[in-house]
C-alpha cells in the first residue's frame, strides 16, 4: 500500500531497470544514515569509565538485542554474527519509525513498501543459504529435504517437497509479516488522526464547555502513537529474532 505515496524526485533507469530516487529510497537513507549515526555517535559519546546517558542507553539496547537474539538462538556463534542481526534490527527500527514523522504526505514507514521487506527478506535468505553451504557443502540440502526423522515412505516422497516449500515461505513470511503490520499501523493511525481532528473541530464550535474538552480526542491519537513505537520495535525484534533462528539452523549440524 505504500506503493501508493511513492513521490519520484528524479527517475533514474538503467538496463531497464527503474533506480529512480523517490521519497522511499530517501526514507531509507535516512534509516541507514541514523543507524550509523545511532551505534556510532553512542560509542564516541561514552566516556573512559563506561558512564553517559545515551551510550548507556545504546548498550541497554544492544545488549537486549544480544542476549535475547542472536545468543539465545545462535549460541556460541552469537558473538560472531551479532553485529549483523544488531544492524538489522536498528535499521527496521527506524525505518518502521519513519512513519510517525508528522509529513503523511512524504513520510511513510520505509517497511511500508512491499519492495523493502522483500528485498531485507531475500537478503537474509540469501544469507542463510550461503552460511549453510560454507558450514555443511551441499549435503546441508540432503539432510534438510531427506529428514532422517522421517518414516522412510515419506522422507524420499512428500517431504523433500513439503521441506522445499518451508525454505522458500521463509523470506515469503519474513517480508509479508512486516510488510503487513507496517502499513496497518500506519493507516489507523492516520484513520484516527483524522477522525480525532474531526472532533476537535467540532467541539471548538460548541459552547464554552465543549470547548474546554477539545483536547480529549488528541488523547487518543498520542496513545496510538505511543502503541505504534512499540509496534515498530515489536516488528524490528521479530525480524531480527527469525533472523537470527534461521542464520542459527543454518550454522548447526544438518538434520
Amino acid at each position: 500500500m505504500g506503493e501508493h505515496h511513492v513521490i519520484v524526485h528524479k527517475v533514474i533507469e538503467l538496463f531497464g531497470l527503474n533506480l529512480s530516487i523517490t521519497n522511499f529510497v530517501v526514507i531509507l537513507w535516512l534509516g541507514a544514515l541514523l543507524t550509523f549515526l545511532f551505534l556510532v555517535g553512542a560509542a564516541r559519546c561514552m566516556k573512559a569509565d563506561g558512564s553517559g546517558r545515551f551510550a548507556n542507553l545504546v548498550e541497554s539496547m544492544l545488549d537486549f538485542v544480544r542476549e535475547n537474539v542472536s545468543d539465545a538462538f545462535m549460541g556460541h556463534h552469537g558473538a560472531k554474527w551479532f553485529p549483523f542481526v544488531a544492524t538489522i534490527f536498528f535499521f527496521i527500527l527506524f525505518n518502521n519509525l519513519a512513519g510517525l514523522i508528522p509529513i503523511p504526505s512524504y513520510f511513510h514507514a520505509g517497511t511500508s513498501n512491499l519492495n523493502v521487506t522483500a528485498v531485507l527478506a531475500i537478503i537474509v535468505f540469501l544469507v542463510v543459504q550461503a552460511v549453510a553451504v560454507k558450514q555443511h557443502g551441499l549435503k546441508y540440502y540432503v539432510g534438510l529435504l531427506f529428514p532422517k526423522t522421517a518414516p522412510g515412505w515419506l522422507r524420499f516422497t512428500l517431504m523433500p517437497f513439503i521441506e522445499l516449500i518451508g525454505v522458500f515461505a521463509r523470506p515469503f513470511s519474513l517480508a509479508i509479516r512486516l510488510f503487513a503490520n507496517m502499513t496497518a499501523g500506519h493507516q489507523i493511525i492516520l484513520v484516527l488522526l483524522t477522525g480525532e481532528l474531526i472532533g476537535v473541530t467540532y467541539l471548538l464550535q460548541q459552547g464554552f464547555f465543549m470547548k474546554l474538552l477539545a483536547p480529549l480526542p488528541l488523547l487518543g491519537v498520542i496513545v496510538m502513537d505511543g502503541f505504534e513505537i512499540f509496534v515498530a520495535f515489536i516488528q524490528a525484534f521479530i525480524f531480527a529474532l527469525l533472523t537470527a533462528l534461521y542464520l542459527g539452523e543454518a550454522l548447526e549440524e544438518s538434520h
